[in-house]
This record gives structure tokens, C-alpha cells and sequence, in this order.
């Protein structure tokens, strides 16, 4: 279909971007030499189009709008300072619908994953939105170490030992997020003013081996999928495909994230402070690997080749202030 769609036919328009040309009532013409209207053949395909006179997608004036739905239940909790702790965050289960994740309805070209499938159905684009995450905890910590004269441990320390050991305060911030939802293309998509989805084939959409599994093999001679490649195929030339835009239960990697900071403060003499800091971000060092390949009929299929965008591993700081 996709070759017969290129067959090379006459043009009808011809006669009006034939430049340059005067035009008139009885004869309209458009002075538009870089135009390919002005070849005496064009492609059958664009002659198909709904307006066969513009080539290529035909925008006109944009429809700059798009529909969301969200629900949540969001629960804060919060703990004032005893016995040494205190505490306050959030949690949120949640769940965001929407037929475009990046603020409008008629994406043309490449502007990112999820992109409509059939330019003239977006009706048919409602799905679960790219923005999607059923469930997030933010927690923010703050213990004071009871070690030092006059605490818990250590109440009668001399006060050169109090200097380094004692006032100490460990601080924490969690961060605890599903990950967002998978959107999937054709490594050989065959759809004329569209992007073309595949074909769900069967419900077991992985392969049981998870994100983290997949991406450590990647290095193996045959690395392990995330995706199984035997429940998507190729809808056909000119055929859209009935995955959604996202799938649901098709996730990429969440967030697991811990951040330390211990400091302690002290006043060697009045209207002065002296505060010293050691902070760790991604204290447990736990990597965040990117999205699976996610062309069917790539031969990389499903595998796991990189980290998610911005992903840091553990690191280190520390730092001395003076106040006078």
C-alpha cells in the first residue's frame, strides 16, 4: 500500500502553480516557485489527502487545546518536634487521564512519545496520561542525635569531646514515586499523516524479568527483555494499531530516593555561629534505569540500554559556615 501510495500521477493543480502567472477570476494561480505543485506529477497519496491542495499534514489554525482528568486522595501528615523527631510529608494515590500529555491535540512530527496515532481521530486518543503516577510519598526527617553533655549519651562528656561528638542532628528527605507510563512505536511505521502503534497481540504484555533485571544483562550475550515481543506485531501498511497512546501496566522505573544531610552547630562565643555540614544525595546509591527499547520490530526489543535522563549516583558534599 505504502508503494503504491508514492505512484507518481498528474498533476491537477499543475496548471496553477505554473509561474510565474497572472492570476485572474476565471483563472487562479499562485506565484509559489519552491512549491511541488508546480511538477507536472505528484505522488497519489497526497492527491488523497482531505486537503489534497496544502503537502504533507495540513494544520491550518492549530486547535491549541487539550482535556485532562485527575483524581486523588492526598493524605499530609506531620510530627512537631519530641522525644528528638520530627517529621511531615505526604502521600498521594492518584490517577490522570488525558488525550494529549504535552498541552495540545495535534502534534505534527516528532514532539515525543505518545504523539497521536490518526491526525483526523483524535477523539480516539483518551487514554492514561504520560503524567500518570498512581502513587507518591515525600517524607522529610529531622532526629537530633541524643549524644553530648546533658543527653541521652554521653551526659557527662567533657566539653572538648562535646565539640566534635556531641549536637549532631540527621536530617532526611525520602522520595518514593511509581513510574510513568510506557507509550510504544514501530521501528517501521507504515501510516500516512500519523504516527503508527502496534498491535496488541495477547494480555501477558512482559516477560516477568524486571526493569533492573533486564538492564544488569544488558551487557550478556543475549540480555533479557522487559517487554515481550510476542504480544505486539505489526498492524499493517496503512492499518493503525490498537495499543493506546500509554499503557498502564507498562511502567517505566520510579523513584527510590534518600537524601542525608548530618550537620551540628555550635557558638564558640556570643553573636557568633559556627555550622558544619556533610549532605549525601541518593544515599543508597539506587540507579534509575531508562525506558526499554520500545520500537516493535527493533531487534533490541525490550531490553534496557541506558539510565533515566538526569540520573546521578550517589555524590557527596560538605560545608563550613561562619556567622558574625
Amino acid at each position: 500500500m505504502s508503494n503504491f501510495l508514492q505512484t507518481q500521477v498528474g498533476n491537477p493543480f499543475y496548471s496553477m502553480f505554473n509561474t510565474p502567472c497572472t492570476s485572474s477570476a476565471s483563472h487562479p494561480c499562485f506565484n509559489e516557485p519552491n512549491s511541488n505543485y508546480g511538477n507536472t506529477t505528484l505522488p497519489l497519496g497526497t492527491l488523497l489527502n482531505q486537503y489534497p491542495q496544502f503537502n504533507g499534514d495540513f494544520e491550518a489554525l492549530m486547535s491549541e487545546e487539550a482535556s485532562s482528568w485527575y483524581n486523588a486522595l492526598q493524605v499530609r501528615f506531620q510530627k512537631r518536634t519530641t522525644h528528638h523527631i520530627s517529621f511531615e510529608g505526604s502521600y498521594t494515590i492518584s490517577k490522570e487521564t488525558d488525550n494529549s500529555s504535552a498541552g495540545r491535540n495535534n502534534w505534527v512530527g516528532a514532539l515525543g512519545a505518545g504523539i497521536p496515532q490518526q491526525l483526523d481521530r483524535l477523539s480516539l486518543e483518551h487514554s492514561i496520561g504520560g503524567n500518570d503516577t498512581p502513587q507518591r510519598l515525600a517524607l522529610a526527617a529531622v532526629v537530633d542525635l541524643p549524644i553530648g553533655r546533658e543527653k541521652w549519651i554521653g551526659g557527662n562528656m567533657n566539653r572538648a569531646v562535646d565539640a566534635v561528638v556531641g549536637g549532631w542532628s540527621l536530617a532526611t528527605i525520602i522520595t518514593e514515586q511509581s513510574g510513568q507510563p510506557m507509550a510504544l512505536g514501530m521501528s517501521n511505521a507504515r501510516l500516512a499523516n500519523g504516527t503508527q502503534r502496534p498491535q496488541v497481540v495477547c494480555s501477558q504484555l512482559k516477560t516477568g524479568t524486571s526493569v533492573h533485571s533486564a538492564a544488569l544483562s544488558w551487557q550478556n550475550a543475549n540480555p533479557a527483555t522487559y517487554l515481550n515481543a510476542n504480544c505486539f506485531g505489526d498492524p499493517g501498511d496503512q492499518v493503525p494499531g490498537n495499543a493506546p497512546r500509554y499503557f498502564s501496566g507498562l511502567r517505566v522505573d520510579g523513584i527510590h530516593n534518600m537524601d542525608l544531610n548530618l550537620y551540628k552547630s555550635f557558638v564558640p562565643k556570643e553573636n557568633m555561629r559556627i555550622e558544619v555540614r556533610a549532605e549525601m544525595f541518593n544515599f543508597t546509591n539506587h540507579p534509575r534505569f531508562g525506558q526499554p527499547n520500545s520500537a516493535v520490530g527493533d531487534p533490541l526489543f525490550g531490553t534496557v540500554t541506558s539510565d533515566a535522563p538526569g540520573e546521578s549516583p550517589r555524590s557527596f558534599q560538605f560545608g563550613l559556615r561562619f556567622e558574625f
